[in-house]
């Protein structure tokens, strides 16, 4: 695979994303509170971040300083630089949802781009399979960290959310018909 062909695969991406995260951002209801943002994150999460910047960010940092700058290996700047841009997308992509549209839509965009991401370091081991081995070492370390960080992520969706705050009062009509598309089936603001 050459740069033409990743660079094409990581610009349809990242259009498919963007328009992906506008589409989830239109069908928001318009009378919807904004939203007030991630519940603060415990101890344990706080260190499983700390590991994923490190692993995530500083790992793949000094293969492409020591392999791709030092070592001047073309198939390590195929493995890692799309890896960064699409690392930094994903952060730009967080804030912009977060901040600026203050919208739980914000929680798609890692939905979105850990699988990628994924897909981007098995690419890129297979890119440097009989390049630098620092390099691979260090895209096997990533496939490791985003399957692990896939199911953290997925499992913390509905505390993210703050899936349990509901009003006292609430009855939720599905439970008792879970037939979605029958009348009474939704809460009133999805009606």
């Amino acid at each position: 695979m050459d740069a033409s062909d990743i660079l094409l695969q990581e610009a349809v991406f990242f259009v498919l994303a963007c328009a992906c995260l506008a589409w989830a951002q239109w069908r928001m209801p318009a009378s919807v509170a904004a939203f007030p943002g991630p519940r603060p994150v415990g101890p344990v999460f706080k260190v499983w971040l700390v590991v994923i910047w490190v692993v995530g960010l500083l790992l793949p940092l000094v293969a492409l300083a020591v392999d791709a700058v030092g070592g001047r290996s073309v198939p390590a700047h195929l493995a890692l630089l799309p890896y960064f841009a699409m690392f930094f997308a994903q952060v730009a992509s967080e804030i912009f949802c977060w901040k600026r549209w203050r919208s739980p839509v914000w929680v798609l965009v890692p939905c979105l781009y850990l699988p990628w991401r994924l897909w981007q370091c098995f690419r890129g081991a297979e890119a440097v399979a009989d390049g630098p081995a620092f390099t691979l070492f260090t895209m096997w370390a990533l496939v490791v960290l985003w399957i692990i960080n896939i199911g953290v992520h997925y499992t913390n969706i509905p505390r993210t959310l703050r899936w349990d705050y509901h009003p006292p009062a609430a009855t939720f009509p599905s439970l008792h018909d879970p037939r979605v598309l029958t009348r009474g089936a939704h809460d009133p603001v999805d009606s």
